[in-house]
């Protein structure tokens, strides 16, 4: 069956996914998988179970059955723990597939990185359903793992990932890319792959509405009031290279109205912290994670909306941080690596300024022209929620993919 005749009707569609919140929870994967299933698809979710003291199991959320599989910890910070949770995904995704859905047919597998480690239960789910495969590349490891020091190149265990990312590529009937220069990335270092079956399909989520009635609460709870705030959310690790969000509030501090708030968890926050208070910075708030809705409400009442990424990597990678500051309707301050065209899509777009991870001086002359044009600020800002609004809802997403399959 071609691709052009089965989805001229409703689909069942296996989801295949490193993690995945309740759907009763606003994230990419889970807005992506509602979507599908408010359009008339039948969706059957997999993704790690959320308790680590029950056996693999199907768990109804929002109407929709999700096959909740017992891993181990993939998010442990020991290393080997978290390399040897990783490893074991294939088996354990294979055995809880063979147990709950052995009988089920498919008629497509929509799977996303991470991990690579998808690759020979994807290959296996695809040849026992004879369905279509379509793969979410939405990170390219594990080189973004060498770009960081965290494994050698050509070591056995890079070897090894290497291995399982060329075969799910390659099990992959179509893939889609969070940007040009991630799919000209794929392209130009997998010689294998044909540029007619990769497409883009951008980071989306459900798109949140400003509470304009909840203005004044947020920023006197914030206390932003009078405040040039920019704002940094997010995960707060190495790939962060958050020294250049400390330099930029270093250099910014000689402007006596502007705040940095600081928003999320990560590994690097308590070191974060000891650093402020050793530059002495008096700019900065941390604040832990929020709700959703409650930190959509507090950006849309920022200034500016802060990424930043380490300048060592050297492959294309758009935060989802992003989605947040253009939905918020607020300018973008990033500091990219050099292999990054996130760059040219503000730029060009118009929604916002980008400096070099390597040249922190110059992300503050981007930060200085920003802040000295308030007024050109808030077209920027217009610009980037238009640009949302046409390109990273999840309804959007779902449109492209159909597209994308035709």
């Amino acid at each position: 069956m071609s691709f052009l005749t089965y989805i001229l009707i409703n689909l069942n569609i296996l989801f295949v996914f490193f993690t995945l919140p309740d759907l009763s929870q606003s994230s990419m994967y889970s807005d992506m998988v509602n979507v599908f299933h408010e359009n008339g698809h039948k969706v059957f979710p997999m993704a790690p179970t959320n308790n680590k003291e029950i056996k693999s199991i199907i768990l109804n959320e929002q109407g929709i059955d999700v096959l909740r599989v017992k891993t181990r910890d993939i998010f442990s910070k020991d290393l080997i723990q978290k390399g040897i949770a990783n490893v074991l995904l294939p088996y354990q995704y294979k055995k809880a597939f063979s147990k709950f859905w052995k009988q089920q047919s498919f008629d497509l597998i929509i799977v996303a990185t991470p991990s690579v480690m998808f690759a020979d239960f994807v290959s296996y789910a695809k040849k026992k359903t004879g369905a279509k495969v379509l793969l979410l590349q939405k990170d390219i490891f594990p080189q973004n793992a060498v770009d960081l020091g965290f494994m050698k190149k050509d070591s056995l265990i890079y070897n090894f990932f290497k291995k399982n990312e060329i075969k799910l590529l390659k099990t992959a009937d179509k893939i889609g890319c969070t940007s040009e220069g991630n799919k000209n990335y794929l392209l130009k270092h997998n010689l294998f792959l044909k540029n007619e079956n990769l497409d883009i399909v951008y980071n989306s989520t459900k798109l949140l509405k400003k509470n304009l009635e909840d203005n004044s609460l947020i920023t006197e709870k914030y206390n932003t009031v009078g405040k040039f705030v920019v704002v940094f959310g997010g995960n707060m690790g190495k790939p962060q290279q958050l020294e250049n969000v400390l330099q930029l509030a270093k250099n910014t501090s000689i402007y006596k109205d502007v705040l940095f708030l600081i928003i999320g968890k990560g590994t690097e926050v308590d070191e974060l912290k000891k650093e402020v208070q050793n530059m002495n910075l008096s700019n900065i708030l941390f604040v832990d994670k929020v709700p959703r809705e409650e930190y959509f409400n507090l950006l849309s009442n920022c200034n500016l909306g802060l990424i930043s990424l380490h300048q060592d990597f050297t492959v294309p990678n758009t935060p989802m941080k992003l989605n947040d500051y253009l939905n918020a309707g607020i300018p973008v301050l990033a500091s990219i690596d050099r292999g990054n065209d996130l760059g040219n899509i503000l730029i060009n777009n118009k929604m916002g300024l980008f400096a070099y991870a390597d040249s922190p001086d110059e992300l503050f002359l981007a930060f200085k022209e920003l802040y000295l044009n308030k007024e050109e600020c808030f077209d920027i800002g217009k610009n980037g929620n238009k640009f949302c609004h046409e390109n990273l809802s999840a309804e959007k997403s779902y449109e492209k993919i159909i597209n994308i399959l035709n």
